[in-house]
Parts: structure tokens; sequence; C-alpha cells
């Protein structure tokens, strides 16, 4: 079975648990049974000075009897629930509290003592030589009476009530905590499935995402962070189904755009190659063939703009500029269709104020790309108005028109790319459907927005922001347009207007 993040969580959550555990019991015990023997061996050391300095002493110096001087030290070793000797000089065990003892048997104090530890005070801690069955702790001190060796006084104290008070306090001391742990683990292994229900959740609707369903929906409403963790996924899945449509249409439509100028031009060169087209119309066809590849590179340059847009290639070259500088000649360009098409173009400046923060070149190609689908979709006698204004320190470019509009359901669209208002899609012969997608990442890329405005059979109107000027050493003189080249008007029915209010 496969183990999930949780149970490994829980896993190395009871091993560390486990691990400190262990490490605090075994720490707490070690000091508690060296406490208690340090406080066993000063309490050993106190108890044989005093019979030393009493008991024995009175003994050596004939004050009492041999009689009381056994049930003194036997009150002694009652006191203390301890085993006591004393030894002659030569050796000899003459008194011991435990009659049953190997020592009262015995009755040699160098079976379990080196004779050099006859004379020096000795503190050991074991069964001494096999004397006892349980670890003990045993104290000799020489007893010296006028500076000669009188004797020697042990004192040998079992162990065993301190391993079992270590061990009580462990157990009040530990076991609360440990049982604490236990019944939060065992709480933690039920909760767990209600709390891994959603992840089980997400990572199957997830694996159903990757397998390109990107209509299953996640069946977790709660309102923590594995609800928003569901409605974000739920979110992402919806992008990604709407970029694999785009995907698709973008597919769809490029390879309309280009399989149609590549079958004309396939065709007018065959056509052209097997005598169908007689060689004294092959100028008038190779200009159709030339006009068709145009198209190709204009719509091929679109497509690597694009593309270097959204790969974050595109750099831009800002500086302070007139933008009037740049309208004025760009809606020039224009002059020949206006006239053909009879279509008033005014350019219009509300400000004096007109030095913006930009790429000049890349601003250019946005006016040139409104203005160019404006008079595409303006019949014969309206008019095109470029004005500039100014409000909270942006410049604003408005390119309106009195064409023939776009219906709402459209509007949201026009920025898609290969997107035509033109259902046919077969009028606009020049158009790529990417001006206006260049037009609007142009000017994402400078941090500003445009927008559109449009009723059916009125007209539509783009306007689009742009910082002012940032302060300069040098300050940029705005161009002034003299009145006699402003109301400059063209043959046929068109008027070219440039206006300053």
């Amino acid at each position: 079975m496969k183990k999930t993040i949780f149970d490994k969580i829980v896993v190395g959550f009871v091993l560390l648990v486990i691990a400190i555990f262990s490490v605090l019991a075994l720490y707490t015990v070690h000091m508690t049974q060296s406490r208690l023997l340090n406080n066993t061996e000063k309490n050993l050391n106190t108890e044989s000075k005093l019979i030393i300095d009493t008991t024995i002493h009175d003994y050596l110096n004939n004050t009492i009897d041999q009689y009381t001087f056994f049930d003194r030290l036997d009150d002694h070793a009652d006191t203390m629930n301890a085993e006591i000797w004393f030894s002659t000089p030569d050796n000899n065990i003459i008194y011991c509290s435990n009659k049953d003892s190997v020592a009262a048997k015995d009755l040699i104090i160098t079976d379990f003592y080196e004779r050099t530890e006859l004379f020096t005070k000795t503190i050991k801690t074991g069964t001494l030589n096999g004397c006892f069955n349980t670890k003990t702790l045993s104290i000799s001190t020489p007893v010296y009476q006028d500076n000669t060796y009188a004797g020697l006084l042990s004192i040998h104290l079992s162990l065993q009530f301190i391993k079992d008070i270590a061990q009580k306090t462990f157990t009040s001391t530990y076991m609360p905590f440990l049982v604490i742990v236990v019944l939060s683990l065992i709480a933690l292994m039920l909760i767990s499935n209600s709390t891994l229900k959603p992840i089980r959740e997400i990572i199957a609707t997830s694996k159903q995402y990757a397998a390109g369903n990107f209509n299953a929906r996640i069946d977790v409403h709660t309102d923590n962070e594995f609800g928003e963790l569901a409605r974000y996924m739920e979110e992402m899945a919806d992008e990604l189904s709407r970029s694999n449509e785009y995907r698709r249409s973008f597919i769809s439509n490029i390879s309309h755009d280009f399989r149609s100028p590549l079958t004309s031009i396939k065709g007018y060169i065959e056509a052209m190659i097997d005598g169908t087209i007689p060689p004294d119309k092959h100028e008038k066809y190779l200009q159709i063939v030339l006009s068709e590849t145009m198209r190709l590179t204009k719509l091929t340059q679109g497509l690597l703009e694009l593309n270097n847009f959204d790969s974050f290639d595109l750099q831009l070259d800002k500086s302070n500029f007139d933008i009037k500088s740049i309208i004025l000649p760009t809606i020039n360009t224009f002059e020949g269709r206006c006239q053909d098409k009879g279509i008033y173009l005014h350019a219009i400046f509300h400000t004096d104020n007109t030095i913006v923060y930009a790429d000049r070149t890349r601003i250019q190609q946005v006016i040139y790309n409104l203005v160019d689908n404006a008079i595409k979709f303006t019949p014969e006698g309206r008019q095109i108005t470029v004005q500039v204004t100014e409000k909270s320190d942006k410049v604003y470019v408005s390119v309106k028109d009195e064409g023939v509009g776009i219906p709402p359901e459209s509007i949201k669209k026009v920025f898609d790319r290969f997107y035509k208002t033109d259902p046919s899609r077969g009028k606009d012969k020049t158009g790529t459907g990417l001006g206006l997608a260049i037009t609007k990442e142009i000017i994402k890329a400078h941090g500003e927005n445009i927008t559109l405005t449009s009723k059916v059979g009125e007209g539509s109107e783009f306007i689009f922001s742009l910082p002012m000027q940032k302060e300069m050493q040098v300050p940029i003189k705005a161009v002034h347009v003299k009145k006699e080249e402003a109301d400059t008007q063209y043959i046929s029915n068109g008027k070219f207007r440039i206006k300053k209010d």
C-alpha cells in the first residue's frame, strides 16, 4: 500500500515522540539515581561518624560492655535498614548485624576487602565480591584509638530502594504523559480519514485534469484551506479549458489564414505553368501572387511579434517624446485611403502638454493599427477623430469612428488573436486579425489600459492611456501646428483636418 504524506508525518511524529520520551526518561532516571546515591553516601558517612564517635569509642574505652556495644550496633542497623560489620585490627569480624550473612560465617574481613583498603575510607557499589545478592553501597571507615588502628567499621545498604524510587518516579511522572501521547495518536489516526478525504478528492480530480477532463469538479465545499485550494484548482481547470479551446481555435485560424493565400498562390502559379493563364495575363496574376505573399509576410510578422510578447522578450525603449510628433505623420500616411473612401479624418489636441514617457516606435504602431482599423469599418462620408486629452498625470489618446459599430457579444473578443467581426472572414483580404491583439499587448507592456466602447450603426471608440513625461534635464518642446496647416483640404470628397482646441 502506498504511503501518503500524512502517514509519513504520523510515523515520523510517533518516532520523534518516542525518541524524545526515551531520552528524557533515561536522563531523569539517571539523574534521580545519581542524586539518591549521593544523598545516601552522605547519610551513611554521617551515620558512620556518629557510630564511631559514640558507640565504638565507648566500647574501646571500656565505657560499655560488649553486650551493650552489640545492642547499640543492632539499633543503628535497624534504624538505617542496613548491615553493619565491625572487625578487629587482626581482621576478625566480631560483629555482624545480619546473622545469616556470609560475613557472619567467614568472620575474616579480608575475604571482602583488600588489605590496603583496611586503613583508608572506602566507598564501593556492587555485591562486594559476592557477599550480597543485590547491588549494595558499602562504606568502610577505619577506626583509630590514640592514633592506633583499632578496627574497621563497615556499613552496607542495599540500593534496591533507589531503583524502586526511580521506577516510581518514572511511573508517576511519565506514564500519564505517555498515556496522553498514545491517546492523542489514536485520536489522530481516527480523524485522519476525515482530514484526508478532501486531499484524496483533490488528487482524484487532479488526475482527471491531467487526463484532459477540465470539466471535472472537486467535491470539497469547506471554508478551510482545502476548500480554498479546491476553488483555486477549479479556476485553474477553467483557465486551462479556455487555453485549450484557444489553442484549438488558434490552430484552426492560423491554418485557415495560411492555407487560403497559399492555395491561391499555388493555383495561379500552376495555371501559369500549364498554360491555363496565357502569358499576356501573367503580370496581372503575378501581382495577385505578390499581394498574397505580402499578406503571408504580414501575418508571419504579426505572429512573431505576438510570440515576443508571450515569451517576455519584448524590450521597450522608453523615452520622453511629444505624442503629437508621431500622431501627425502617422495619420498623414492614410491620406490616399481617406480620399478614396471620402472619409473625414480629424486630429484634435485638447491639451498643450502632449509629452509622454513610452516607446515611441511601439506607440506609433498602436496609433497606426487603430486608425487603420477605423478606416476599414467607416463608410464613405463619415469621419474619424483622433483626440488627445490630459487627466490625472496621464495622457489619453482616443480613436473614434462613425463606422458600422461592433455587436455587444463581440466587444470582449476584438482583442483576441485572429478574431474578425466579419463572419465571412473574406471581405477584408488585407487583414490578419492580429492588429488589435498586438495593440493591446503593447499598451499592456507599458503598464497601461486600452478600452473599447461601440454601438452598432453608430461607430466605435478606442481609448488608451500613457504616462506623462518623466523629469529630464532638457525639456522637450511640444509641436505646434500652424493654423494654415491645420485646415488643409484634399481633393475628392475626403477631408483631412488637424485641429487644436
